[in-house]
């Protein structure tokens, strides 16, 4: 099996919301599994598709719970240490994050690797929905998905500022992704 990760913004246009719906649909139809965070906006587009694992910081939020089919709570994850140490090499400024904020950004780290912590396999492709800063890197708690993805080189496309092309997504896990 294989997965791509989508993830975002919390606020995103009907246009983007209509791109991801159909992204995600095209991936579900060729058997990828969608991973996500369960979150408003960019993530809550994979939640209706029949092959995605949702990682959650905790039970019951945005009133999902885990199921352990679909739906995996960090709580009850392995390798949390590891995932709770790597999100704080990633993130800029971990010591002001209070444990609700960390759980969110720890949960990212998931999204990437799957359900299995260390011993998973991460996603082929990370596509987002989310505003970058000067350098490129994206805002808020997304980035904290795109740079692990970075790390470990997943290619990632942000469809907030790129155009729509299957064909050049397609591609790019492809030619990206030395299995291939």
């Amino acid at each position: 099996m294989e997965y791509i990760t989508i993830v975002g913004s919390r606020s995103i246009s009907a246009q983007e919301r209509v791109k991801l719906l159909i992204l995600n649909d095209a991936f579900n139809s060729l058997g990828f599994t969608l991973r996500s965070g369960g979150a408003k906006g960019a993530d809550e587009t994979v939640n209706n598709f029949r092959l995605v694992e949702i990682f959650i910081p905790w039970d019951g939020y945005n009133e999902l719970h885990h199921d352990g089919k679909k739906i995996f709570s960090l709580d009850r994850l392995p390798d949390q240490g590891a995932a709770i140490k790597k999100m704080k090499e990633i993130h800029p400024n971990p010591s002001a994050l209070k444990q609700g904020a960390q759980k969110l950004h720890t949960r990212n780290i998931y999204q990437v690797i799957g359900k299995n912590g260390a011993d998973g396999q991460k996603s082929c492709l990370l596509v987002y929905c989310a505003d970058e800063d000067i350098v490129g890197n994206p805002v808020g708690g997304t980035r904290t998905a795109v740079m692990f993805a970075k790390e470990l080189g997943v290619p990632t496309i942000n469809i907030r500022k790129e155009e729509l092309d299957l064909q050049r997504i397609v591609s790019k896990m492809i030619f990206t992704d030395p299995k291939r």
